[in-house]
C-alpha cells in the first residue's frame, strides 16, 4: 500500500513539473515574438513616449490651459488630443508646415508658442512608403511615415543637417532621433506630433496643410532654398 501511495505521489509531482514546464514554454514564444515595422526600428525611450502620448497631451494642455489660454482656443482641433480622424494618410506633394509646441519650456514663458509656415514635403516611395521632409528653417525634422492602424502614422526619423536633406536616418545618431505621429484632424489638414526628448511634458505640433498643385514645384525636395529664420 505504501509503494502506490509513493507512486502517486510521483505521479502527482512529474504532472505539476510538466504543467510549469508547459506554462513556460508559452511565456518563451510569447516573449520571442518578433517586431514588425516601425516597432523593431524604435528605441526603447521612444516606444514608450509614444505609448504615453495622451497622457503628454493631457499633461502639456493642463500648463496651457493655465498659462496660454487664449492661444491654445485659437489653435482648436490642431491642439485637441481626441483630434485624430480616418484616413490619415498623406497625399505626395508640397505642404506648409507650421510649428507650434505646447508644453511649460520655461517657468515664465508662454506654453502655446507658434511660428510662422515653412515648406515640408512628401514623397512616395512605393506602396506604404511615404518620406517626409523639410525644406526650409532651422528645425529640420526629416524620416519615414509608417502605416499604424486607421488613424494615424508613426513617424521615425532626425533633425537633419541641412534644409531639403533627409539623408539622416533613425538610429544613426540617437541626440538627433525623432519619434512622433501623423493625424488628420480636419479636411486637408494634417499634424505631426513629436514629443519632446528632454524629460518635459511637451509637444511638438507640426500643422501640415497641401499647397495648391499649381504652386508646386518639380522635384521640390530638391530645388528650395536654405531659409535660416530661427524656430521654424
Amino acid at each position: 500500500m505504501r509503494a502506490v501511495l509513493l507512486l502517486a505521489a510521483a505521479a502527482l509531482s512529474l504532472a505539476g513539473c510538466a504543467g510549469k514546464e508547459r506554462l513556460a514554454t508559452v511565456g518563451d514564444v510569447a516573449a520571442a515574438e518578433q517586431a514588425t515595422g516601425w516597432r523593431a526600428l524604435i528605441a526603447h525611450d521612444d516606444s514608450e513616449r509614444l505609448q504615453n502620448l495622451d497622457g503628454i497631451w493631457q499633461e502639456a494642455r493642463a500648463v496651457a490651459m493655465r498659462r496660454s489660454k487664449s492661444a491654445l482656443a485659437g489653435e482648436a482641433d490642431l491642439l485637441a488630443a481626441d483630434a485624430a480622424l480616418d484616413h490619415p494618410a498623406l497625399p505626395p506633394g508640397s505642404y506648409n508646415c507650421r510649428l507650434v509646441s505646447i508644453g511649460q519650456k520655461t517657468r515664465r514663458g508662454p506654453a502655446v508658442r507658434a511660428y510662422r509656415p515653412f515648406f515640408c514635403y512628401v514623397r512616395s516611395e512605393g506602396a506604404d512608403a511615404l518620406s517626409f521632409t523639410k525644406q526650409t528653417g532651422t528645425d529640420l525634422p526629416g524620416g519615414w511615415l509608417h502605416p499604424d492602424g486607421d488613424r494615424r502614422y508613426v513617424f521615425l526619423g532626425a533633425k537633419q543637417l541641412k534644409p531639403g536633406d533627409n539623408s539622416l536616418g533613425y538610429g544613426s545618431d540617437s541626440d538627433r532621433d525623432l519619434a512622433g505621429v501623423v493625424e488628420r484632424v480636419a479636411p486637408f489638414r494634417w499634424r505631426l506630433v513629436v514629443p519632446w526628448r528632454n524629460g518635459k511634458p511637451g509637444l511638438d505640433v507640426y500643422e501640415l496643410t497641401p499647397v495648391p498643385a499649381e504652386q508646386q514645384a518639380p522635384q521640390a525636395t530638391e530645388t528650395t532654398a536654405t531659409d535660416t529664420t530661427p524656430g521654424g
